[in-house]
């Protein structure tokens, strides 16, 4: 039977490698998305065009809000998952566990902060392309795309008059919301075995002051 030191090690091994991958999905999904929004002129922001912008390339800054806010949520995930993964790192390793209740609170509200941001830019990410490439398939099937900046490849990088690729790659943008998707699966998992450890821990602590008390009941009364 494993003791009460062990199973704490073993829920801080799971949640570190739980948020480590986390983290790493994050991170690539927040990588992926600056790489495709910032970088060039041909980098602007392609998210929710409707017909109107894409006839018109002076509109597409109008939805620049909504790139800067998947980067803006993806980075304070990021960041989250950081601070997350250090406490769990140091848990491993030197066997320091948070045990004051506002620790606690506050490892609660970065966990869901965390989960929420990412949730976030995998909706804002996944329905502004969606939008983009349903507006420019309606373009295409009602007969081309005369005056329009050009024509979105919905799964791969852009080619304007057969010169380099530019972003936005649709890819890498499908990519960056598939995996902040999987950074919210890992991100709750983990959330979830925290909360398994916090259940764990506070029974065992119970009963280790309930024969605290009863052994001190016990002597009191050898005294009497």
């Amino acid at each position: 039977m494993p003791s009460a030191d062990n199973i704490k090690q073993i829920f801080s091994l799971a949640s570190f490698v739980i948020l480590f991958l986390s983290l790493g999905a994050a991170g690539t999904s927040l990588g992926l998305l600056q790489a495709n929004t910032n970088n060039g002129v041909y980098a602007i922001c392609h998210f929710f065009i409707s017909y109107t912008q894409a006839m018109n390339s002076s509109l597409l800054n109008y939805n620049v809000p909504t790139c800067k806010l998947s980067i803006a949520s993806a980075a304070i995930a990021t960041i989250c998952l950081a601070l997350l993964t250090a406490i769990e790192l140091i848990s491993v390793s030197f066997q320091i566990y948070v045990k004051t209740l506002i620790a606690k609170i506050l490892q609660v509200v970065i966990f869901v902060g965390s989960i929420l941001f990412l949730f976030i830019t995998m909706i804002v990410v996944s329905a502004g392309w969606g939008k983009t490439c349903a507006t420019y398939r309606n373009i295409t099937s009602s007969g081309g795309t005369p005056r329009s900046v050009f024509n979105i490849n919905c799964n791969g990088p852009q080619y304007i008059s057969d010169s380099s690729p530019f972003p936005p790659n649709g890819a890498e943008i499908i990519t960056a919301a598939v995996f902040a998707g999987v950074g919210v699966l890992l991100a709750a998992g983990a959330f979830f075995v925290y909360i398994a450890q916090q259940q764990y821990i506070r029974p065992n602590n119970e009963s280790f002051y309930s024969r605290e008390l009863n052994t001190n009941k016990e002597n009191n009364d050898n005294d009497d």
